[in-house]
Protein backbone atom coordinates (compact mmCIF):
# COMPACT_ATOMS: atom_id res chain seq x y z
CA UNK A 1 0.00 0.00 0.00
CA UNK A 2 2.09 3.26 -1.10
CA UNK A 3 0.55 6.89 -1.41
CA UNK A 4 1.55 10.02 -2.49
CA UNK A 5 1.41 13.70 -1.46
CA UNK A 6 0.19 15.15 -4.61
CA UNK A 7 -1.21 19.06 -5.92
CA UNK A 8 -3.60 19.76 -8.81
CA UNK A 9 -3.79 23.52 -10.58
CA UNK A 10 -6.90 24.68 -10.17
CA UNK A 11 -9.01 27.25 -12.50
CA UNK A 12 -8.50 29.79 -9.93
CA UNK A 13 -4.91 29.91 -10.25
CA UNK A 14 -4.34 27.69 -6.95
CA UNK A 15 -3.05 24.44 -5.80
CA UNK A 16 -5.53 21.71 -4.48
CA UNK A 17 -3.43 19.49 -1.88
CA UNK A 18 -4.25 15.54 -2.28
CA UNK A 19 -3.55 12.32 -1.35
CA UNK A 20 -3.00 9.93 -4.54
CA UNK A 21 -3.27 5.76 -3.23
CA UNK A 22 -2.64 3.35 -4.73
CA UNK A 23 -3.51 0.89 -5.10
CA UNK A 24 -6.94 2.36 -4.62
CA UNK A 25 -8.20 2.40 -0.64
CA UNK A 26 -11.77 1.47 0.78
CA UNK A 27 -13.54 4.65 1.77
CA UNK A 28 -15.89 3.25 4.62
CA UNK A 29 -18.13 6.19 4.06
CA UNK A 30 -18.73 6.42 0.90
CA UNK A 31 -18.99 2.78 0.64
CA UNK A 32 -16.62 2.80 -2.36
CA UNK A 33 -12.69 2.09 -3.52
CA UNK A 34 -10.75 5.70 -4.16
CA UNK A 35 -7.59 6.98 -5.21
CA UNK A 36 -7.80 10.71 -4.35
CA UNK A 37 -8.35 11.97 -1.25
CA UNK A 38 -8.77 16.09 -1.71
CA UNK A 39 -7.77 17.65 1.99
CA UNK A 40 -9.51 20.83 1.22
CA UNK A 41 -6.31 22.49 1.59
CA UNK A 42 -4.94 25.12 -1.24
CA UNK A 43 -1.52 26.59 -1.70
CA UNK A 44 -1.09 29.85 -3.43
CA UNK A 45 1.01 29.54 -6.97
CA UNK A 46 3.60 32.25 -6.54
CA UNK A 47 3.19 33.56 -3.13
CA UNK A 48 3.65 37.31 -3.48
CA UNK A 49 3.39 38.17 0.13
CA UNK A 50 4.93 37.46 3.45
CA UNK A 51 0.88 35.91 4.48
CA UNK A 52 1.04 33.89 1.05
CA UNK A 53 4.16 32.64 1.72
CA UNK A 54 3.00 31.56 5.60
CA UNK A 55 -0.25 30.10 4.31
CA UNK A 56 1.46 27.63 2.10
CA UNK A 57 4.17 26.56 4.50
CA UNK A 58 1.13 26.40 7.12
CA UNK A 59 -1.08 24.31 4.82
CA UNK A 60 1.88 22.33 3.52
CA UNK A 61 2.83 21.25 6.95
CA UNK A 62 -1.04 20.02 7.90
CA UNK A 63 -0.90 18.45 4.51
CA UNK A 64 1.99 16.70 5.20
CA UNK A 65 1.03 15.64 8.92
CA UNK A 66 -1.95 14.01 7.27
CA UNK A 67 -0.34 12.22 4.89
CA UNK A 68 1.69 10.60 7.70
CA UNK A 69 -1.73 9.62 9.57
CA UNK A 70 -2.78 8.56 6.62
CA UNK A 71 0.05 6.10 5.73
CA UNK A 72 -0.08 5.16 9.19
CA UNK A 73 -3.54 3.94 9.24
CA UNK A 74 -3.40 1.79 6.33
CA UNK A 75 -0.26 0.66 7.09
CA UNK A 76 -1.66 -0.52 10.44
CA UNK A 77 -5.23 -1.80 8.53
CA UNK A 78 -3.04 -4.35 5.74
CA UNK A 79 -1.38 -6.03 9.00
CA UNK A 80 -4.78 -6.22 10.56
CA UNK A 81 -3.69 -3.97 13.89
CA UNK A 82 -6.72 -1.57 15.13
CA UNK A 83 -6.14 2.04 13.96
CA UNK A 84 -6.30 4.26 17.52
CA UNK A 85 -6.52 7.36 15.89
CA UNK A 86 -10.41 6.39 14.08
CA UNK A 87 -11.39 6.83 17.47
CA UNK A 88 -10.94 10.47 17.44
CA UNK A 89 -13.21 10.52 14.33
CA UNK A 90 -16.82 12.49 14.36
CA UNK A 91 -19.57 10.09 15.23
CA UNK A 92 -22.26 12.75 13.94
CA UNK A 93 -20.51 12.53 10.66
CA UNK A 94 -20.46 9.04 10.01
CA UNK A 95 -24.34 8.54 11.33
CA UNK A 96 -25.22 11.38 8.76
CA UNK A 97 -22.98 9.25 6.16
CA UNK A 98 -24.75 5.96 7.13
CA UNK A 99 -28.43 7.86 7.19
CA UNK A 100 -27.76 9.20 3.09
CA UNK A 101 -26.30 5.76 2.30
CA UNK A 102 -29.78 4.25 3.44
CA UNK A 103 -31.35 6.83 1.26
CA UNK A 104 -29.60 6.37 -2.01
CA UNK A 105 -30.81 2.64 -1.14
CA UNK A 106 -34.49 3.93 -1.31
CA UNK A 107 -35.16 2.97 2.64
CA UNK A 108 -37.10 4.78 4.85
CA UNK A 109 -34.61 6.74 7.04
CA UNK A 110 -37.16 8.56 9.62
CA UNK A 111 -36.27 6.49 12.36
CA UNK A 112 -32.77 6.55 12.03
CA UNK A 113 -33.01 10.36 11.81
CA UNK A 114 -35.33 11.02 15.32
CA UNK A 115 -32.58 8.40 16.80
CA UNK A 116 -29.63 10.50 16.47
CA UNK A 117 -32.18 13.47 17.22
CA UNK A 118 -32.54 11.91 20.94
CA UNK A 119 -28.83 11.25 21.24
CA UNK A 120 -28.11 14.79 20.00
CA UNK A 121 -30.34 15.86 23.07
CA UNK A 122 -28.55 13.12 25.35
CA UNK A 123 -24.75 14.08 24.90
CA UNK A 124 -24.62 17.45 23.06
CA UNK A 125 -23.11 17.88 19.59
CA UNK A 126 -20.02 16.25 20.41
CA UNK A 127 -19.55 12.36 20.06
CA UNK A 128 -16.73 10.76 19.25
CA UNK A 129 -15.86 7.11 18.93
CA UNK A 130 -13.80 6.73 21.57
CA UNK A 131 -17.07 7.43 23.75
CA UNK A 132 -18.51 4.65 22.67
CA UNK A 133 -18.78 1.58 24.86
CA UNK A 134 -21.53 -0.81 26.33
CA UNK A 135 -21.47 2.00 29.17
CA UNK A 136 -22.56 4.63 27.16
CA UNK A 137 -25.21 2.47 25.15
CA UNK A 138 -26.57 1.39 28.42
CA UNK A 139 -26.97 5.02 29.74
CA UNK A 140 -28.88 5.75 26.26
CA UNK A 141 -31.37 2.93 26.66
CA UNK A 142 -32.23 4.81 30.19
CA UNK A 143 -32.33 7.81 28.59
CA UNK A 144 -35.25 7.05 26.00
CA UNK A 145 -37.25 4.95 28.66
CA UNK A 146 -37.22 8.23 31.22
CA UNK A 147 -37.09 11.49 28.19
CA UNK A 148 -39.85 13.16 26.87
CA UNK A 149 -41.03 12.68 23.44
CA UNK A 150 -39.28 15.64 20.87
CA UNK A 151 -43.20 16.12 19.53
CA UNK A 152 -44.06 17.44 23.22
CA UNK A 153 -42.26 18.01 26.59
CA UNK A 154 -45.50 17.27 28.49
CA UNK A 155 -45.54 13.73 27.15
CA UNK A 156 -42.97 10.76 28.23
CA UNK A 157 -41.73 8.82 25.16
CA UNK A 158 -43.42 5.48 24.78
CA UNK A 159 -41.52 2.49 25.42
CA UNK A 160 -42.21 0.99 21.82
CA UNK A 161 -40.35 3.77 20.34
CA UNK A 162 -37.49 3.91 22.63
CA UNK A 163 -37.02 0.30 21.40
CA UNK A 164 -37.06 1.60 17.70
CA UNK A 165 -34.89 4.47 18.13
CA UNK A 166 -32.13 2.47 20.35
CA UNK A 167 -32.21 -0.71 17.57
CA UNK A 168 -31.59 2.14 15.06
CA UNK A 169 -28.57 3.38 17.00
CA UNK A 170 -27.25 0.36 17.76
CA UNK A 171 -27.15 -0.40 14.12
CA UNK A 172 -25.20 2.71 13.38
CA UNK A 173 -23.07 1.88 16.16
CA UNK A 174 -22.99 -1.74 15.10
CA UNK A 175 -21.94 -0.99 11.11
CA UNK A 176 -19.19 1.57 12.51
CA UNK A 177 -17.64 -1.38 14.40
CA UNK A 178 -17.68 -3.44 10.71
CA UNK A 179 -16.17 -0.35 9.34
CA UNK A 180 -12.85 -0.62 12.09
CA UNK A 181 -14.16 2.59 13.58
CA UNK A 182 -14.86 0.78 16.68
CA UNK A 183 -12.19 -2.08 18.46
CA UNK A 184 -15.51 -4.18 19.45
CA UNK A 185 -19.03 -4.75 18.56
CA UNK A 186 -20.44 -2.79 21.87
CA UNK A 187 -23.72 -3.65 20.79
CA UNK A 188 -23.35 -7.63 21.48
CA UNK A 189 -23.33 -6.96 25.53
CA UNK A 190 -26.21 -4.07 25.74
CA UNK A 191 -29.81 -6.00 25.53
CA UNK A 192 -32.36 -4.43 23.45
CA UNK A 193 -35.01 -2.53 24.57
CA UNK A 194 -38.39 -4.73 24.67
CA UNK A 195 -41.52 -4.04 22.87
CA UNK A 196 -45.24 -3.96 25.29
CA UNK A 197 -48.38 -5.42 23.49
CA UNK A 198 -50.37 -1.93 23.01
CA UNK A 199 -54.12 -1.69 23.38
CA UNK A 200 -54.54 0.12 20.16
CA UNK A 201 -57.59 2.62 20.72
CA UNK A 202 -59.42 1.55 16.84
CA UNK A 203 -63.05 1.90 15.75
CA UNK A 204 -64.91 -1.17 15.74
CA UNK A 205 -67.77 -1.95 13.50
CA UNK A 206 -70.38 -0.48 15.22
CA UNK A 207 -68.33 2.89 15.91
CA UNK A 208 -67.92 3.05 12.22
CA UNK A 209 -71.41 3.12 11.74
CA UNK A 210 -72.00 5.79 14.27
CA UNK A 211 -69.21 8.02 12.69
CA UNK A 212 -70.79 7.55 9.53
CA UNK A 213 -74.32 8.00 10.55
CA UNK A 214 -72.80 11.33 12.22
CA UNK A 215 -70.45 12.25 9.13
CA UNK A 216 -67.74 14.92 9.02
CA UNK A 217 -69.02 18.55 7.80
CA UNK A 218 -65.53 19.11 6.20
CA UNK A 219 -65.38 17.23 2.80
CA UNK A 220 -61.97 17.02 2.53
CA UNK A 221 -61.39 15.30 5.52
CA UNK A 222 -64.34 13.15 5.22
CA UNK A 223 -63.39 12.14 1.64
CA UNK A 224 -59.58 11.39 1.91
CA UNK A 225 -60.37 9.46 5.31
CA UNK A 226 -63.07 7.16 3.55
CA UNK A 227 -60.46 6.21 0.73
CA UNK A 228 -58.13 5.39 3.86
CA UNK A 229 -60.44 3.72 4.95
CA UNK A 230 -61.31 1.54 1.85
CA UNK A 231 -57.75 1.59 0.57
CA UNK A 232 -55.25 1.21 3.55
CA UNK A 233 -53.24 4.54 2.39
CA UNK A 234 -51.22 6.05 4.88
CA UNK A 235 -51.70 9.86 5.44
CA UNK A 236 -48.51 10.55 3.44
CA UNK A 237 -49.72 8.40 0.36
CA UNK A 238 -53.36 10.58 0.11
CA UNK A 239 -52.03 13.83 0.45
CA UNK A 240 -49.42 13.32 -2.79
CA UNK A 241 -52.26 10.81 -5.06
CA UNK A 242 -52.45 12.53 -8.06
CA UNK A 243 -55.47 11.91 -11.24
CA UNK A 244 -52.50 10.81 -13.48
CA UNK A 245 -51.37 7.61 -10.69
CA UNK A 246 -54.69 6.28 -11.54
CA UNK A 247 -55.30 3.36 -13.89
CA UNK A 248 -57.54 0.75 -15.70
CA UNK A 249 -56.65 -2.70 -16.18
CA UNK A 250 -59.02 -4.17 -18.61
CA UNK A 251 -57.98 -8.00 -18.35
CA UNK A 252 -58.70 -7.40 -14.33
CA UNK A 253 -61.46 -5.16 -15.07
CA UNK A 254 -60.34 -3.30 -11.50
CA UNK A 255 -59.27 0.29 -10.93
CA UNK A 256 -55.56 0.62 -9.21
CA UNK A 257 -53.34 3.49 -8.03
CA UNK A 258 -49.35 3.62 -9.18
CA UNK A 259 -47.61 5.85 -6.89
CA UNK A 260 -44.01 5.68 -5.01
CA UNK A 261 -44.74 5.21 -1.45
CA UNK A 262 -44.00 7.96 0.66
CA UNK A 263 -43.25 6.38 3.95
CA UNK A 264 -40.77 3.09 2.37
CA UNK A 265 -40.38 5.66 -0.32
CA UNK A 266 -40.86 2.68 -3.00
CA UNK A 267 -43.27 2.00 -5.85
CA UNK A 268 -46.65 0.40 -5.27
CA UNK A 269 -49.34 -0.70 -7.10
CA UNK A 270 -52.62 -0.25 -4.99
CA UNK A 271 -56.03 -1.77 -6.10
CA UNK A 272 -59.16 -0.18 -5.11
CA UNK A 273 -62.58 -0.97 -4.97
CA UNK A 274 -65.09 0.53 -6.88
CA UNK A 275 -66.60 1.70 -3.63
CA UNK A 276 -63.27 3.25 -3.37
CA UNK A 277 -63.23 4.73 -6.64
CA UNK A 278 -66.57 6.46 -5.93
CA UNK A 279 -65.19 8.39 -3.03
CA UNK A 280 -62.90 9.91 -5.46
CA UNK A 281 -65.67 12.01 -6.81
CA UNK A 282 -65.26 13.14 -11.05
CA UNK A 283 -61.82 13.18 -12.25
CA UNK A 284 -59.85 16.45 -13.04
CA UNK A 285 -56.86 17.41 -15.20
CA UNK A 286 -54.27 14.85 -15.21
CA UNK A 287 -51.82 16.33 -12.86
CA UNK A 288 -54.14 17.71 -10.07
CA UNK A 289 -54.17 16.25 -6.97
CA UNK A 290 -57.08 14.55 -5.42
CA UNK A 291 -57.12 16.18 -2.63
CA UNK A 292 -55.76 19.91 -3.39
CA UNK A 293 -55.24 21.58 0.44
CA UNK A 294 -55.18 18.30 2.48
CA UNK A 295 -53.03 19.56 5.58
CA UNK A 296 -52.07 16.59 8.47
CA UNK A 297 -52.34 19.26 11.42
CA UNK A 298 -55.72 21.01 10.21
CA UNK A 299 -56.86 17.21 9.42
CA UNK A 300 -55.96 15.78 12.32
CA UNK A 301 -58.08 18.88 14.52
CA UNK A 302 -60.95 17.97 12.48
CA UNK A 303 -60.62 14.46 12.80
CA UNK A 304 -60.44 15.06 16.52
CA UNK A 305 -63.67 16.84 16.84
CA UNK A 306 -65.81 14.66 14.96
CA UNK A 307 -64.58 11.71 16.72
CA UNK A 308 -65.39 13.34 20.23
CA UNK A 309 -68.55 14.54 18.66
CA UNK A 310 -70.19 10.40 18.94
CA UNK A 311 -67.50 9.86 22.12
CA UNK A 312 -64.64 8.42 21.01
CA UNK A 313 -62.22 11.31 21.15
CA UNK A 314 -59.22 8.69 22.15
CA UNK A 315 -60.16 6.55 18.74
CA UNK A 316 -59.64 10.27 16.68
CA UNK A 317 -56.68 9.48 14.36
CA UNK A 318 -56.13 9.35 10.98
CA UNK A 319 -53.95 6.03 10.72
CA UNK A 320 -56.54 4.11 12.41
CA UNK A 321 -58.49 4.26 8.93
CA UNK A 322 -55.86 1.93 7.74
CA UNK A 323 -55.51 -0.21 11.10
CA UNK A 324 -59.39 -0.74 10.40
CA UNK A 325 -59.10 -1.33 6.52
CA UNK A 326 -56.27 -4.30 8.02
CA UNK A 327 -58.31 -5.23 10.37
CA UNK A 328 -61.19 -5.64 7.94
CA UNK A 329 -59.25 -7.92 5.56
CA UNK A 330 -58.02 -10.32 8.35
CA UNK A 331 -61.71 -10.94 9.77
CA UNK A 332 -62.89 -11.52 6.75
CA UNK A 333 -60.38 -14.48 6.49
CA UNK A 334 -57.28 -12.99 3.66
CA UNK A 335 -54.56 -14.35 3.29
CA UNK A 336 -52.10 -12.65 5.89
CA UNK A 337 -49.56 -12.42 2.62
CA UNK A 338 -51.88 -10.81 0.76
CA UNK A 339 -52.60 -8.19 3.38
CA UNK A 340 -48.78 -7.96 3.55
CA UNK A 341 -48.99 -6.86 -0.15
CA UNK A 342 -52.05 -4.20 0.58
CA UNK A 343 -50.52 -2.75 3.23
CA UNK A 344 -46.92 -2.25 1.32
CA UNK A 345 -45.17 -3.89 4.12
CA UNK A 346 -41.91 -4.84 3.75
CA UNK A 347 -41.09 -7.65 6.91
CA UNK A 348 -44.32 -9.92 7.69
CA UNK A 349 -43.55 -9.13 11.30
CA UNK A 350 -45.21 -5.52 10.89
CA UNK A 351 -48.29 -7.19 9.43
CA UNK A 352 -48.83 -10.04 12.27
CA UNK A 353 -49.46 -7.02 14.56
CA UNK A 354 -52.81 -6.85 12.76
CA UNK A 355 -52.98 -10.27 12.58
CA UNK A 356 -54.55 -11.05 16.46
CA UNK A 357 -57.67 -13.23 16.21
CA UNK A 358 -60.31 -10.36 15.95
CA UNK A 359 -62.99 -9.98 18.89
CA UNK A 360 -65.77 -11.27 16.29
CA UNK A 361 -63.83 -14.12 15.35
CA UNK A 362 -63.18 -14.96 19.09
CA UNK A 363 -66.87 -14.98 20.22
CA UNK A 364 -67.20 -17.01 17.16
CA UNK A 365 -65.42 -19.81 18.79
CA UNK A 366 -66.56 -19.60 21.88
CA UNK A 367 -69.83 -20.76 20.89
CA UNK A 368 -68.66 -23.97 19.65
CA UNK A 369 -67.17 -24.71 23.07
CA UNK A 370 -70.22 -25.83 24.17
CA UNK A 371 -70.95 -29.59 25.39
CA UNK A 372 -73.67 -31.62 25.09
CA UNK A 373 -73.54 -33.56 28.23
CA UNK A 374 -74.37 -30.32 30.60
CA UNK A 375 -78.19 -30.55 28.62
Amino acid sequence: MRGALRQKKLKTGRYSLYIDYYPPVWNPIKKEYTRREFLKLYLHVNPTTSLQILENNLYTEIAEKIYIKRMKGLMLDVNGIFNQDALEGDFFEYAKNFIAGKQREKIDTVHYETAMKYVKKWVGDNLKFRHIDEILLKKFKDFLLTTDSLKSKFAKLKQNSAASYYDKFAAIVQEAFYDRYLTEDYTLRVDRISNVDVDRQIPDDAELQLLLENPCEDELVFRSSMLALLSGFRFSAVKILRWNHLHYSPPLDAWYFQIIDPKPSRSFRQYISKQALEILGERKGTDELIFPDLEYHRTRRILKAWFASVGLEEKGKFHNWRHMYATKLIEEGEDIYVVKTMLNHKHIQTTEIYAKVPAKLRVKASRKANTEHLN
